[in-house]
């Protein structure tokens, strides 16, 4: 019985295709994921302009109402014919007074970043990016966000209804709007330098 030949060439360039094959379906499928990834890490740059956008209009907004009001509260302080002016039987009846629309504080977002960090997505934005998106974050948390709800609490202090108290509490606010004044207004500046470098990344 005659021995059947064994054709190496053919089982050779068999193999060759196969994993030339699977080689191809493997590049074709982390060719697909790295678009997917490139697709949503635009997608969440895009969301984060938006909302930082958002935050720096409503800055520009209110900005110049807690100068105002810091300079306002000010001049009454200073000036004992302007307080005689007023009429009250709390400070907080002071105030009201004074204070064309209260606090007026801003309402920053951040939940398009959040969004971000929770997903992972942070994870394919190069160093710089993530740095300065970070830090814009975390100063606007710990700046506008916090001096706002600081002010906020005078509001509810009960020394704040205390009648005798009323220019010492208007003290503390036109220094608390001053630094919120301040703290928005170096914000800007940074919502702008952190935006240009973004919408240069898509």
């Amino acid at each position: 019985m005659a021995k059947s030949k064994i054709d190496f060439r053919h089982i050779f360039i068999e193999a060759v295709l196969i994993v030339f094959t699977v080689s191809l379906a493997l590049a074709l499928s982390e060719w697909r994921s790295s678009v997917k990834e490139e697709q949503t890490r635009k997608t969440v740059l895009r969301n984060i302009i938006s909302e930082l956008e958002d935050n720096k209009a409503d800055l520009e907004q209110k900005m110049p109402y807690h100068k105002a009001m810091s300079e306002k509260l000010n001049q009454y302080v200073s000036s004992d014919s302007l307080w005689s002016t007023l009429n009250y039987k709390s400070g907080m009846e002071a105030m009201i007074q004074i204070l064309d629309r209260g606090i007026w504080n801003p309402k920053l977002q951040s939940g398009a970043w959040r969004s971000a960090e929770l997903s992972g997505v942070v994870n394919s934005f190069d160093y710089e990016t993530l740095y300065k998106l970070s830090n814009v974050y975390s100063v606007q948390e710990e700046g506008p966000d916090n001096t706002w709800k600081q002010l906020a609490k005078l509001f509810v202090d009960p020394d704040s209804y205390d009648p005798s108290n009323a220019r010492r509490l208007a003290s503390m606010l036109s220094l608390g709007f001053g630094e919120l004044y301040s703290q928005e207004r170096s914000l800007i500046g940074s919502y702008t330098e952190v935006l240009n470098h973004l919408k240069e990344d898509l």
